[in-house]
């Protein structure tokens, strides 16, 4: 109730459902609806199943739902499928498989996006990344899996791994080192230190100075 009742007459509507949000505001909901229920009782209301339905909607409209957002610690964006294959420089076959299948999840238009690839995907993905095709595709889908960067569905689809999404969020571009690499590995140089002469050789060496 107001203290002024003098002014009641010039409230309207919504502004009392928004008191009335804001009261139920914070709650849990089976409190939210046992309020709601008690306040009708006690006012002896009955709302019809579509009273109002449309200025409720009007003045309390439902939140836009939220498109996936890539993994925290991702560096770099790009809606084109080049730029971004540009962007991460995978350095060999299995790590474009993870780069393709992040594209398509995370980094795509929302019309674009796919939570599985597959060989027709890769094949497309290629041509406008201008990437050269791999001999076969299905097998460089099972190494990227086996190597963890994908996940197998079934049907010969595929779906990012936990391990391919750190790949490219993460780790590409540079050296990431996880299988895949298509570039030879280099000798470690290791500086040899000098023998230490035995106890045999110190007694020749002895005997020569005799």
């Amino acid at each position: 109730m107001s203290d002024n009742p003098g002014t009641s007459s010039t409230k309207t509507p919504l502004d009392a459902a928004q008191k009335i949000v804001a009261e139920l505001r914070g709650m849990a909901p089976e409190h939210q609806a046992l309020a709601l229920k008690f306040s009708m009782e006690t006012l002896g209301l009955q709302l019809p199943a579509t009273a109002g339905a449309s200025h409720v909607s009007a003045a309390f409209p439902a939140p836009a739902p939220q498109e996936p957002t890539p993994p925290v610690g991702s560096v770099g964006h790009s809606t084109d499928i080049k730029a971004f294959t540009s962007l991460k420089a995978p350095k060999s076959d299995q790590q474009f498989t993870a780069v393709v299948a992040y594209f398509y999840q995370f980094e795509a238009p929302p019309e674009q996006r796919k939570e599985f690839i597959d060989v027709e995907t890769m094949k497309n993905a290629a041509r406008l990344a201008g990437r050269k095709q791999a001999p076969q595709w299905k097998f460089t889908l099972q190494n990227a899996k086996n190597a963890g960067y994908l996940d197998a569905t079934g049907d010969g689809k595929f779906k990012l791994s936990s391990v391919g999404e750190n790949l490219v969020a993460i780790s590409l571009p540079g050296n990431a080192g996880v299988g895949g690499s298509s570039g030879k590995g280099r000798k470690r140089r290791t500086n040899k230190a000098p023998k230490k002469p035995t106890k045999k050789m110190a007694s020749k060496r002895s005997a020569k100075g005799d």
